[in-house]
């Protein structure tokens, strides 16, 4: 163990002994340590529980999600239907519970979300999947009339903090820099750069940030530019990646009288990952015998276009979404992938096997995340304050059909959600 090691777990042992050596005993427990320690610690305790947040100022807030889920997809390869009973099915049930905890003072904040999202089913069912999406802390640098600087750090979605329909779905594992400035007469703008912790076993960090302009000159313009870097040069990785993904967002939003003053949104976006290379594939892998590679211009462009229409505040509000997407094979990483994909039953990369893998696919077998074009439709009503109904509908088809099998993909979801 190393000095610095010793001394962490030395300290930590320290601290967390602190509440017992703080406490006073007397009786037949002073005679047996180890019964004297668990009830001082019990006491030490009973003693936090029964601190109040309004001792110790802030705002506690505690808020949930139940979700029932049903999907029904259909997924053709090269005109054979990937979704089968018994491998992944065509049909599927799931039931989720979502559980948010925030706490809040003046100038420092944190926040915690715990997803249970399991299938459905008496044989076919779990119980068992419970997934730490979101636990972060933060806290104001400076907090100034029209500047602000925020700092926060811990887990959660890319998602969450940056704006695409078709990257940022990874974890956010990492450290957060918020700046924010207003001005009166042009607009407010903020810069949010990031630390990604992708694999600490080999050093492995991705760098993202993005700069935004809102109510560009008091109107309802807004645009947001955002740039990830992935890289990291490791022989066995070194395609999975090699990305440096830029994007371009502008919007722009109004309230209509003639649609009841209710929000409309248009937005379209263009991306590029600068750092791709013409793409290589192998022909085929035979143990034994070299590698003859296909290789095709690069990939490495995308772009997307939609409009959005109202907002789900109470009950009998509506939402509705619509985009197209088309994305070329090396726009994104598999691992970051957000748009409509390709359904990809097999769970096939477009360099590897799988994600998980290491082992090259071919250029017959490459499916991804990507290289598709396709809509997306989704829509939200609001039967009462707390219970949502969402029905998404999503169809791709394959953009380039040299690249891979030839994949058409249809899903039709329809979720429930009741929020408290």
């Amino acid at each position: 163990m190393s000095f610095f090691s010793r001394k962490s777990f030395f300290s930590a042992a320290l601290l967390l002994s602190i509440p017992l050596f703080a406490q006073t005993n007397n009786g037949d427990a002073a005679n047996n340590p180890d019964r004297n320690d668990m009830e001082a610690l019990r006491r030490w305790i009973q003693d936090k529980r029964m601190v109040t947040v309004k001792e110790i100022g802030g705002d506690l807030s505690l808020s949930g999600e139940v979700r029932a889920e049903f999907q029904d997809a259909s997924e053709f390869k090269n005109g054979l239907e990937q979704r089968r009973i018994g491998s992944k099915p065509p049909q599927a049930w799931d039931v989720e519970v979502n559980i948010m905890i925030d706490y809040r003072t003046d100038r420092t904040w944190t926040s915690v979300k715990l997803e249970f999202d399991n299938d459905m089913g008496i044989s076919s069912g779990k119980t068992d999947k419970i997934r730490l999406e979101k636990a972060y802390a933060g806290g104001r640098i400076i907090a100034g009339d029209t500047f602000t600087w925020d700092a926060e750090l811990g887990r959660r979605s890319l998602g969450n903090v940056y704006d695409s329909k078709v990257e940022f779905g990874s974890l956010f594992d990492g450290f957060l820099l918020r700046f924010s400035k207003a001005f009166e007469e042009i607009g407010n703008f903020y810069l949010t750069p990031g630390l990604i912790i992708v694999n600490d076993n080999i050093n492995h960090y991705a760098y993202v940030t993005e700069l935004g302009a809102l109510q560009v000159a008091n109107t309802g313009f807004y645009v947001k530019s955002s740039a990830v870097y992935w890289y990291k040069h490791n022989r066995d990785v070194v395609n999975k990646y090699r990305y440096c993904v830029l994007q371009l967002l502008p919007t722009y939003q109004f309230y209509p009288d003639w649609l009841g003053k209710r929000l409309i949104k248009l937005y379209a976006a263009g991306l590029c990952n600068i750092m791709a290379k013409p793409l290589r594939l192998p022909e085929a892998i035979v143990v034994g015998e070299p590698i003859v590679w296909r290789t095709y211009s690069r990939q490495r462009f995308g772009w997307y276009a939609g409009f959005s229409i109202g907002l789900i505040k109470k009950a009998g509000d509506f939402a509705f979404d619509t985009n197209f997407q088309w994305v070329q094979a090396q726009a994104v990483p598999d691992f970051d992938a957000t748009g409509i994909g390709r359904g990809n039953a097999g769970g096939t990369g477009l360099y590897t096997v799988s994600s998980s893998s290491i082992e090259k696919t071919t250029a017959s077998a490459a499916v991804g995340n990507g290289n598709y074009y396709g809509f997306e439709i989704d829509g939200l009503y609001a039967f009462t304050n707390n219970l949502t109904m969402e029905q998404n509908i999503k169809l791709s088809w394959t953009l380039d059909r040299d690249i891979g099998p030839n994949i058409n993909y249809r899903q039709w979801e329809v979720e429930l959600i009741y929020a408290f």
